[in-house]
């Protein structure tokens, strides 16, 4: 079964469908006239919003949805709540999963039930071998909710929920395995208004932090950031960018900053310069195996 992979990006929807040989089968991009971010959408849930999003499905597949069809969703940084903190992992799960919980009410005191929450430990030892920092990932139920009325109104059962910013990580194992094998990796995943940075060593995720530019020299901010990047992680060896269309340009302050030619564009097929489906194919290829 051919599995269908949408992403939300804002008021976007990408759509990719690869065969079990990794070709694509579909690939579009369409406009929505609402943007699952905002609070008025998520209240709204109302039938033309499903409506308008089983037409756009059925005239992307070709396809009437008479029968039911499973797909991966993917979701863009901006719709989750990611902050990463120390933990010290010597102490029993209960009492981990109440410090994960404690840091997530302190950012939203009244409403942190409302989150699905999961955490990844970044094993990177900064403290000591017990107090390690752990990336906590808080997806708001609301807006998994509103994504699973849109599904089920268009025949759709949903197989998982990711992030661009760790999707995007199959996509670079697909294409540049060696570059893994042999470098430190930062991944720089760029929207509209927000730039997110996660470092890979040895095959995992090292390091994860991200910046919120509007208003803000982005030639400055970059370069602050790339001086933090390779001081602080001295071994990386390559950097890779992916996103939307403000990418190219990061990547050029970004050359600038490092003084060399150590960015590529993640590219999910060779020689393919729009760089906006790299996530969507990560998560596709995850969801082949």
């Amino acid at each position: 079964m051919n599995i269908l992979n949408l992403e939300f990006s804002g008021n976007t929807l990408r759509i990719l469908q690869l065969s079990e040989n990794k070709k694509i089968i579909t690939r579009d991009e369409r406009k929505l006239s609402f943007n699952i971010l905002t609070e008025q959408t998520l209240k709204k849930k109302g039938e033309d919003l499903i409506s308008e999003f089983a037409g756009i499905i059925k005239n992307a597949l070709n396809d009437d949805l008479s029968e039911q069809r499973i797909t991966g969703i993917l979701i863009s940084t901006e719709q989750t709540f990611l902050n990463v903190f120390p933990v010290d992992f010597n102490e029993d799960q209960s009492s981990i999963n109440s410090h994960i919980i404690w840091e997530l009410s302190n950012y939203y005191p009244e409403t942190y039930k409302d989150f699905n929450i999961k955490y990844l430990r970044l094993s990177n030892n900064y403290f000591n071998d017990s107090i390690d920092e752990a990336l906590l990932i808080a997806i708001d139920k609301n807006v998994i909710g509103f994504i699973k009325t849109l599904c089920n109104g268009s025949n759709i059962k949903i197989r998982n929920i990711e992030i661009d910013q760790f999707a995007v990580e199959k996509c670079l194992k697909e294409n540049h395995p060696q570059e893994l094998k042999e470098n430190t990796i930062l991944i720089i995943g760029c929207k509209t208004k927000r730039l997110d940075f996660s470092v890979i060593a040895d095959g995992y995720l090292k390091y994860y932090d991200y910046e919120i530019f509007e208003g803000k020299n982005l030639r400055n901010l970059l370069f602050r950031q790339m001086n933090f990047y390779i001081t602080g992680f001295p071994k990386i060896g390559k950097i890779y960018l992916y996103g939307e269309e403000n990418t190219k340009q990061v990547r050029k302050y970004v050359d600038e900053a490092v003084g060399n030619k150590m960015s590529s564009l993640i590219n999910y097929i060779d020689g393919d310069n729009d760089v906006k489906f790299s996530a969507l194919y990560g998560l596709a290829l995850k969801n082949l195996g």
